[in-house]
């Protein structure tokens, strides 16, 4: 257990973890709370215990539900309870800076949300050519090879151009 022992560990490192720990579980450490704690297993079983004292019967999808509405307030700086499960992102995030708002949400959140996609009109127009174009390679390759490729690069291209938000 001598690998476990927190003594050549950066004080400051600690300190992060634990405020990351804190915001992520919604719990507090006391001042002299971890004191005795010497181990990583220790101050596991901490948190664990810690944890296991606030149970709550509350289902997943309605914890994530209230993380995203306080990450979103927080990000677009509105109060939180104007955000229902009913309310339009498209109304909260103006296409304007669409994609910036979303990239700020995904910092305050910590992950990537992926709910931006291409245009419909886009999307669709790349896969009557990218069909058609597999169906000309029976015909003459070089067209088809051709258009394949120009659909994949255009495709590719559109990707970094994300506006829309996926349904």
């Amino acid at each position: 257990m001598e690998d476990d022992e927190l003594k050549n560990v950066d004080p400051d490192d600690i300190s992060e973890l634990l405020v990351k720990v804190e915001k992520s579980f919604d719990i507090k450490f006391g001042k002299t709370e971890l004191l005795n704690i010497s181990t990583f297993g220790e101050l596991c079983d901490h948190i664990t215990d810690k944890i296991q004292l606030e149970h709550s019967n509350d289902c997943t999808s309605q914890q994530a539900f209230y993380k995203l509405r306080n990450a979103i307030a927080s990000t677009l700086q509105i109060d939180h309870k104007t955000i229902s499960t009913d309310f339009s992102l498209i109304d909260l995030l103006p296409k304007q800076n669409r994609r910036s708002l979303v990239e700020k949400l995904e910092d305050n959140l910590g992950f990537k949300l992926h709910i931006l996609r291409p245009p419909y009109w886009v999307t669709v127009t790349l896969a009557i050519l990218f069909v058609t174009s597999c169906v000309a390679l029976f015909f003459s390759w070089k067209v088809g090879l051709t258009g394949a490729v120009i659909s994949n690069a255009t495709f590719a291209l559109f990707q970094s151009d994300k506006t829309s938000i996926s349904p």
